[in-house]
């Protein structure tokens, strides 16, 4: 055996002992999962997407060496998806046209292969089978001003228990290159709160009379020291106008700037907050 063949041959041997030892963590891992699964009474999906975001940010923080960041998100993806089933049954529901647009793609390198994916047409198909039970998350497209059907309409209800916005995807945002399509983006609705990772934008869906320029709106949002990042769609109807808004950091219904926004009903009148995400991890 020549000496190049024997110094392989101890390369790959090591290789075969730390494959063991990731085995063996990611072992572990699995049973201190299976531990706070069992010391906790379930309520709700067992679904933590702030906590993911956390965990994502404190190991893209610390990446080194050549394996490229997008697959290092890839491979933690999957094994948080994994687990999340571990608890509790999970099934995801997908938003696909006919046409194909690659949300089931967006939802299996979120969610990781295991788990059962439900697709439907529409959106709005989307949003109730996850209100109903149906399905534990759904993936739905981000809104525009140009959708006929406006699916997020149907989380502004004060009823409980209705989906919110929990996420966005991709968690790894996408070079831009202008040669080419915008990357395709999405949202995830639970039947639970959005967290709070310290780096986060909140989405608000507010009433306001017809004809308030959106000039006027972000000057209430700033009035009410609320930071309105982006005016996301807007809602026209006979006598009320709705608009999304996606604004900087973590607000919850609960917030005394929300009332301070509608305290005059000039041009505001109704606020409601309907979910947030963790800010995308940079390219």
């Amino acid at each position: 055996m020549s000496t190049d063949t024997a110094s392989l041959d101890r390369l790959r041997r090591e290789i075969d002992r730390i494959d063991n030892q990731l085995h063996d963590l990611l072992m572990e891992r699995v049973g201190l999962v299976e531990k706070i699964a069992g010391a906790k009474a379930q309520t709700g999906i067992p679904l933590r997407p702030g906590r993911e975001a956390m965990v994502l940010r404190r190991l893209v923080a610390r990446h080194q060496g050549a394996l490229p960041k997008q697959a290092l998100v890839r491979i933690w993806r999957e094994i948080m998806g994994a687990l999340v089933g571990l608890q509790q049954p999970f099934t995801i529901a997908v938003y696909q046209p006919a046409r194909g647009a690659g949300y089931i793609e967006l939802a299996k390198n979120h969610f990781g292969v295991v788990w059962p994916q439900i697709v439907h047409l529409t959106p709005g198909h989307v949003v109730r089978m996850v209100a109903d039970g149906q399905a534990s998350v759904g993936v739905v497209p981000i809104p525009t001003a140009a959708d006929a059907e406006p699916w997020w309409l149907s989380l502004t209800s004060a009823a409980e228990n209705l989906p919110r916005v929990v996420a966005r995807l991709p968690v790894l945002a996408s070079d831009a290159d202008p040669g080419k399509p915008e990357p395709l983006e999405a949202l995830v609705v639970a039947c639970r709160d959005h967290d709070d990772t310290g780096d986060d934008r909140t989405l608000v869906a507010v009433e306001t009379a017809p004809d308030v320029s959106r000039d006027r709106l972000r000057a209430a949002f700033a009035a009410a020291r609320l930071d309105s990042a982006a005016m996301v769609a807007t809602h026209r109807a006979e006598g009320v106008w709705r608009h999304l808004v996606e604004i900087t950091g973590y607000v919850t219904q609960a917030d005394d700037r929300l009332a301070e926004l509608v305290g005059t009903k000039d041009p505001v009148t109704h606020v409601r907050v309907i979910g947030g995400y963790a800010v995308q991890l940079p390219a």
